[in-house]
């Protein structure tokens, strides 16, 4: 490139510039730069241009001309700020009388004499009758149900049940289609009076394994109210709260996955003998038991050796999970001898707290069952033979006949046969099969006048 003395291009080069194709021209552009500033000047004009490159400068050009389009558009955003302003205007009070509305149904609430949080709570059938001509106005006045059952703390499913069944109706939630028959009454209070030590549980229990009778407990209690058979409950002082160990926190979910040894003393003609239980925990059966005049290694191996042929632990393959027994730290227990027989037979130990009857509570209430209904009954057996004709008739008793609370009601037997799903499926056939029963038996009592029971 050919320059001047005084650095400016020469004439020639500036006119071939444009169609100079030198490799060395290739280099960006930098507007900041003199030469190239200069060189802008020799671009081509527009008209040298191609009528088609001039017809989309002219409507470029033309866009960028709308001073009218542009007032046009700040007329519409004016117009749509107002309008967004007057919506704001008429939100803030709509939500002010939405306020007031809200603090009316709250005072209303208070009125009735209710506070908190009613989630969860039996109401009467005229408060919730109350209730529901509140959250008719406030739907009215156009709020949501959602909005106002949480300014009154209700569940919005309750809202709909109430609807669905009568705020008149005098019971629960049935509609007093549910009520208990006189025939039910009756055969409540003949168990009673023929078994006066039973309470309200066992009531309920015995009746419903009879099939005679599917009534809670709860009523079963006010039916003995209300014919003087009632017992008189007596507070006992509360017990402290002691946390568990760690394996007591996971539920067996079936047989013979965790059982629980332990044992206590026997009046046997004036002399100790002790009676060792060995219990499955998730049945609450006994497996095994023995009545001995020491209880050393060789009486708890001998207990835990009968459990395991029992149950067929022995048959079980390697890798079959196997139960691991929980005990207490007696001698006994952690013995040598004791660990070494109980590891050779599949089983694991796992020892409770020092001085914590929680860790054991399962068979330490099976005991206490025992003792209560049997051997503090007995100020002391004449002999051996007796003592265990009548401690093997109790354990009879409780393991096929007793309903447990633990197993809502069934005996350990059943729920170690067949598990405690079927057998809480049949109570809930047999439980629904009753009322229907009584719904026809009251509907029929309606339209006859006094319809009676077949």
């Amino acid at each position: 490139m050919l320059r001047s003395a005084n650095g400016h291009k020469s004439d020639s080069t500036r006119k071939e510039a444009p169609d100079s194709q030198e490799p060395g021209n290739d280099r960006r552009i930098d507007p900041r730069s003199r030469e190239d500033q200069e060189g802008c000047r020799y671009l081509q004009t527009r008209g040298d241009k191609p009528s088609a490159v001039c017809q989309v400068a002219e409507q470029v050009q033309g866009s960028r001309d709308c001073g009218d389009a542009r007032d046009e558009t700040r007329t519409e955003s004016e117009e749509s700020g107002s309008r967004r302003s007057a919506t704001r205007k008429q939100a803030i009070d709509d939500g002010a009388m939405r306020g007031i509305d809200r603090a009316a149904a709250l005072k209303k609430k208070r009125e009735l004499g209710l506070h908190g949080n009613l989630k969860g709570r039996h109401l009467p059938f005229e408060l919730r009758r109350a209730l529901l001509g509140i959250i008719d106005y406030a739907k009215a006045e156009g709020e949501s149900l959602a909005a106002i059952c949480a300014v009154l703390e209700i569940n919005p499913r309750a809202v709909y049940r109430w609807r669905k069944t009568p705020c008149d109706a005098g019971h629960g939630g049935g509609g007093g289609l549910n009520k208990v028959t006189e025939r039910e009454v009756k055969r409540v209070v003949k168990l009673a009076e023929k078994f006066p030590q039973l309470r309200c549980r066992r009531l309920a229990y015995s009746l419903e394994r009879s099939g005679s009778a599917y009534i809670g407990k709860t009523k079963v209690a006010e039916i003995l109210k209300a014919n003087g058979l009632n017992h008189e409950f007596i507070r006992g002082q509360a017990k402290p709260d002691v946390p568990p160990e760690d394996y007591l926190q996971h539920e067996p979910w079936r047989k013979n996955l965790v059982w629980g040894a332990d044992w206590t003393w026997v009046n046997v003609d004036g002399a100790f003998m002790y009676l060792l239980v060995v219990l499955d925990w998730y049945s609450r059966m006994i497996l095994s038991w023995g009545l001995f005049p020491r209880i050393t290694s060789t009486e708890v191996v001998a207990a835990m050796t009968t459990a395991v042929a029992q149950e067929e632990i022995d048959l079980l393959r390697d890798d079959e999970m196997k139960p691991r027994l929980v005990l207490d730290h007696g001698s006994a227990n952690v013995s040598k001898y004791t660990r070494q027989n109980l590891e050779v037979q599949g089983l694991e130990i796992w020892l409770s707290g020092i001085g914590r009857p929680t860790g054991n509570a399962r068979t330490e209430r099976v005991i206490g069952t025992l003792k209560h209904e049997e051997i503090k009954l007995q100020s002391e057996y004449e002999n051996e033979d007796e003592a265990r004709a009548r401690i093997d008739r109790a354990i009879r008793d409780y393991n096929f006949r007793r309903p447990n609370a633990g197993n809502g009601g069934f005996a350990p037997q059943l729920v170690h046969l067949r598990g405690r799903a079927s057998l809480t499926k049949r109570r809930e056939d047999g439980r629904q099969k009753a009322r229907n029963m009584r719904v026809n038996y009251w509907k029929q009592e309606g339209r006859s006048g006094n319809a009676e029971l077949t």
